[in-house]
């Protein structure tokens, strides 16, 4: 950890993604801000940029999760994320891929980070927020943190609890953790 998360840095990063000329440099900018905050994560290293061995299927970042006491214990120790810097939820068939990539890897949990969630209702399991049932038959778990979140955070410890928080509720929820 250099030296946690400063919620200056992050208003910068978002200054950056939403003032960017194209949708790539505002996604771009908006993984910026996403490697910024899990390795401000004690215990955690973080990668972008993973693409397969054929090309096929492209991930934003990887995190390498050392269950630091004062990090992200109770996650497991890979975690695949996604950041989608959308105007509108991210939809089933987006979220769906998502898993699969998940799925493939035998990765357990990934982290959406989708600037206006996801589509359906949490309560109703609709929409994407359905795909958290048959996600979890696969021992898989998709959390997932808004933009407006994002801007919440405080400090390091902040975000730590949103994710553990975000983790238990897929778990209560059956897959997607969601508010």
């Amino acid at each position: 950890m250099i030296g946690g998360i400063d919620p200056v840095e992050i208003k910068r990063h978002l200054h950056i993604a939403r003032s960017a000329p194209d949708t790539d440099a505002q996604g771009k900018a908006y993984e910026a801000l996403a490697l910024y905050l899990f390795e401000n994560i004690p215990g955690c290293l973080a990668e972008r940029d993973g693409v397969s061995f054929f090309r096929s299927e492209q991930i934003d970042l990887g995190v390498c999760n050392g269950r630091h006491q004062d990090g992200l214990h109770a996650l497991p120790p890979v975690i695949l994320v996604e950041c989608k810097n959308w105007s509108h939820p991210v939809d089933s068939s987006t979220l769906g891929y998502f898993i699969n990539i998940l799925a493939n890897r035998c990765v357990e949990t990934g982290i959406l980070i989708a600037a206006n969630g996801i589509t359906g209702d949490s309560h109703e399991y609709t929409n994407a927020n359905a795909l958290g049932v048959s996600a979890m038959a696969r021992g898989i778990k998709v959390l997932v943190i808004t933009t407006e979140e994002i801007e919440a955070l405080t400090c390091t410890a902040d975000f730590v609890e949103l994710l553990l928080r975000r983790f238990l509720l897929a778990y209560m929820r059956g897959g997607v953790g969601v508010p």
